[in-house]
Parts: structure tokens; sequence; C-alpha cells
């Protein structure tokens, strides 16, 4: 189980990234998924892993146990070797599995996989996270995280998150000093836009000047998405942040003058400054 690196064309220091599927995907799935969001001149590392556990969704599963004449059919082969592709950082109760107990033993899985991988890709300066794997993004900037995994976030980007299962809870509070930016769809019935305005709430409880939540609501479903202003706003907390921390920024122009107007405003003059993404 490799990293997957998409990184641009330039010379020295660049952001990295570690970018974490959500349920049902994998390293590669994300990765294109992300694309037109990620744009072709980002000047970042972004580091796509796959989770730790293969899962099959369950529609696959009641299918695979019908007994039928089709079974034979070639097109069936495609859908065995896609199980593969269908990875989870956790099996959630209800859906995988039934013993709550067995939520312990996925963490303890997870958590040794996680340190693997952060010694594996080096240093990193902050993560991505869609749905299941934002969940997962949400509690790697928790003081339990650092204390457990030796190693925080200095930026977040959570798409569609949400507050995940005991195991993965917030309650010891969100590293101060770790800049956010939150989407989420107005639209979204996996994961209600309620939900993910939780996570929203425990990230303000330490929210600064230097460093601020932000949050973008485009009006689509459980999707990331890819219409110019989710790009636009995401290419410029990027900039921003890495101004910040490498003190130089090649991402764009552009994107270094909207981040330094970002800069300027409140959180809330920030929010109402954000473009709607619309069908």
């Amino acid at each position: 189980m490799t990293a997957t690196r998409v990184a641009s064309r330039c010379k020295g220091r660049k952001l990295r990234l570690l970018c974490l599927h959500g349920m049902y995907q994998d390293a590669s799935t994300f990765a294109g998924k992300t694309k037109p969001l990620r744009g072709v001149d980002a000047d970042v590392d972004f580091v796509f892993l796959d989770g730790p556990f293969t899962i099959v969704p369950p529609i696959l599963a009641r299918q695979s146990k019908r007994p039928s004449a089709a079974s034979t059919n070639p097109k069936r082969v495609r859908c065995a070797k896609k199980k593969a592709e269908f990875r989870a950082w956790w099996r959630p109760l209800g859906v995988h599995q039934d013993d709550p107990s067995s939520l312990d033993g996925d963490r303890d899985v997870l958590m040794s996989f996680l340190r693997e991988k952060l010694n594996e890709v080096g240093d990193v300066d902050g993560v991505v996270g869609f749905s299941q794997g934002a969940s997962l993004a949400a509690w790697m900037c928790s003081e339990q995280a650092r204390a457990e995994l030796q190693w925080s976030p200095k930026l977040a980007v959570l798409i569609g998150s949400y507050l995940g299962s005991p195991q993965y809870s917030l309650d010891s509070g969100i590293i101060p000093d770790i800049a956010s930016l939150h989407v989420f769809g107005s639209n979204d019935h996996v994961i209600p836009a309620a939900k993910s305005e939780q996570v929203v709430d425990i990230f303000k409880h330490q929210e600064t000047l230097e460093n601020r939540v932000l949050t973008s609501v485009h009006t689509q479903g459980h999707v990331i998405p890819k219409c110019d202003a989710s790009r636009e706003l995401f290419e410029s907390f990027l900039s921003l942040q890495q101004l910040k921390l490498l003190g130089s920024s090649s991402i764009s122009s552009s994107a270094s003058s909207k981040a330094g107007e970002r800069e300027n405003l409140t959180p809330s003059e920030a929010l109402a400054s954000q473009r709607v993404c619309a069908l």
C-alpha cells in the first residue's frame, strides 16, 4: 500500500498536503476527483493515501449473493476487480460490522498505519480530506491526535466533514495554530450541512486572527465542487498558507493577491465575499 504523489514542477520547497479520500474511494479515485479543484498550476505536493481497510458497498455485497446465470458474464470480472479499490479509514457500525468493540480494533490498525505513513512520506504541512477522510482529518487536528501521532497539521481543508465515532472524538480540543477551510454543500443529503457546521463550530473555539476558520458553502450535494469559485478559494487559501509557512508562494500571482485580500477580512467578511458554486 503506497502513497500516490501528485506534484507540480517547481524548484525549492513546496507545500505538502496529505490527502484522505472518502469511504468507498481510494487514493487514485480521490486524485481524479480533486483534479479540477487542484488545477494544473498548483505548486503543491499532494500525497494521496489508500485507507487501510478494504470494504464492499452494501449494494455490491447484495448483488454478489444473488444466484444468477449472469454470474459467468465477463462484466462481473470488472466489478470484482473494482472491489479491491473500495477503501475506508475505519469500518462503520451497522454497515460493515455490528460489534462496537471492533471499532477499537480498527482504530489501533489506523493509528499504526498513520504513524507508518507519516514516517514514510516525511515532512507534511497539512491535510485535505473528503467525507470520512475529512472526519479523520478533523481528528488529526486535535490535541489527542498530536499526542498519539507525534505530529499535527498546520492547515486543513475539510470537504463534507462530520463528527466521527467516539474513537475519533474532538473533545480534547483543536490545536490553536491550525488554519482551516471547511467546504460543504447546502444540498448534501449524505452528510447534511448541519453536520459539517458542527465541525466548524468546534474549530471556531480556537480561531485566532492569525489562523481563521473559513467556510465555503456550495449548492451541490455530497461532492467535491468543480466550479471556478471553489477552485479559486482553494488556491488562495493554499497560497496564503504557503506565504505564512514557507515565506514565499508561486502557486499563482492571482491566488496570492486574493489570499492577501482575504487576510485583511474578518471571518464573516471572508465568508460573505465568497461566490457560491451552483450546479
